[in-house]
């Protein structure tokens, strides 16, 4: 059974949860599950520069392209991939979150080709998904879903559904080495993820990295990470002084265990979450995580007052949650056991590998039939929430071309017109 699975790269993606998820997977299923696995990117701007793609080149994995730059409509990538889903036998699809893998359902179910969709979060883009590709739609609806946390399946499916869907969480690689998480004379606080406002609340986290450093001399805090908001957040940081709050850069996500590992406490202050993976990466090196996420599934893995402590509210005592900690070693110690055995029980990579190989090869025995590429992609009139990016209409084609060639057209047929029209732009740059 040949799997093709989708994701999409962008140069300077490196913090992204489901693009490190993907470059733990799809080892995993073809080195220790034995899997015939493929991943298609859909990128944009510098090949050279997209993190992903540059991981499977020099790890001799297989990949395919299509670039967003030189093809920018839904409708072309679509064809795109189907011919490559075609052209190398795939029997299966992982769509991921990619909006053409999505459509593609609206033609690979013609031939009993399965395509599966990843829920990685919950907000209105994946509602939009859900709406477009779940029980409502007839000749689009994915053969299953998988989402990575129970909150999300029981957001988006009830118990009367007639689409199936799955709970594996994107899990961690585990520390090859024992780190000793001893606490000295200070307790040193770690963010890694995107800056951005949206979801993260970058903003809200950094000021309150500051007021709590400000407030506790023994409290150190580090935020690792890339997005819109860096240049922000590193100004905000210079300019604030008497507090320590360093931001560190970028880490690859080959390197972002070694370098978690040298601090004791993970935070995170979002507005929603779906299962944070660098909040699992946090957990496999002993990290006690001290969190606020208004929705999401953290409370399936942070388990409060065991093995960490979940903020109901952003005025929750975040600062005393520390001092408890830096106050209490052998608290500390016992928490940091118990968040590093709660990801080896539940969320790493090998047991969430696991559950995809077994989801994957569940249909092994399913038959596929001969796939016809349509030589017009017809798309439904619904949107997802964004990234659908669609070819104007033949009207709307034909109404542009109209109106920018219609003004030369009557400066050629009509010379008088043409003198005037000069004139007239003559006397408008004169005002």
């Amino acid at each position: 059974m040949r799997i093709l699975f989708c994701a999409y790269d962008t140069p300077g993606l490196v913090a992204s949860g489901p693009n490190a998820w993907i470059q733990r997977l799809i080892p995993d299923l073809r080195v220790i599950h034995g899997m015939d696995v493929e991943v298609l990117f859909v990128y944009k701007e510098s090949l050279e520069t997209c993190p992903t793609i540059n991981f499977f080149k020099a790890n001799n994995l297989p990949y395919h392209l299509i670039s967003r730059t030189k093809f920018p409509f839904i409708e072309d990538q679509l064809k795109l991939l189907l011919q490559v889903v075609k052209a190398k036998s795939f029997d299966m699809l992982v769509a991921n979150l990619v909006i053409p893998a999505l459509y593609s359902a609206r033609y690979l179910n013609k031939s009993n080709i399965p395509v599966v969709g990843v829920l990685h979060s919950h907000d209105q883009f994946y509602d939009s998904v859900i709406y477009n590709f779940g029980d409502r739609s007839s000749k689009g609806r994915l053969t299953e879903f998988v989402a990575v946390s129970d909150y999300i399946k029981k957001k988006y499916f009830n118990p009367k559904s007639n689409l199936q869907c799955s709970v594996i969480p994107c899990g961690t690689r585990l520390p090859q080495i024992e780190f000793n998480k001893e606490l000295d004379s200070s307790l040193k606080i770690v963010y890694a993820g995107r800056l951005v406002k949206e979801a993260k609340q970058i903003e809200r986290l950094v000021e309150r990295f500051i007021k709590t450093s400000q407030a506790d001399p023994r409290l150190e805090f580090t935020i690792y990470g890339s997005g819109e908001e860096k240049d922000k957040v590193v100004s905000r940081i210079s300019d604030e002084k008497g507090h320590k709050v360093t931001y560190g850069g970028v880490i690859p996500p080959e390197k972002i265990l070694s370098e978690v590992s040298k601090h004791h406490v993970f935070t995170l202050m979002s507005d929603y979450e779906g299962m944070p993976i660098a909040l699992m990466e946090a957990m496999a090196c002993g990290l006690v995580p001290v969190c606020y996420v208004g929705q999401g599934g953290i409370h399936e893995i942070i388990d409060e007052g065991k093995n960490g402590f979940v903020l109901n509210s952003l005025e929750d005592d975040y600062l005393g949650c520390l001092q408890k900690l830096i106050n209490n070693p052998d608290i500390y110690s016992q928490l940091s056991k118990n968040a590093r055995i709660k990801i080896i029980d539940e969320f790493s990579s090998e047991v969430t590998s696991s559950k995809w190989a077994k989801l994957l090869w569940s249909y092994a025995t399913n038959s596929t039939a001969y796939l016809r590429i349509p030589w017009f992609i017809n798309l439904p009139k619904e949107r997802l929430y964004y990234g659908d990016a669609r070819k104007p209409s033949i009207y709307s084609r034909f109404k542009i071309s109209f109106e920018s060639n219609w003004l030369k057209l009557r400066l050629f047929v009509r010379p008088r017109a043409r003198l005037r029209t000069v004139f007239q732009l003559i006397k408008r740059n004169n005002k």
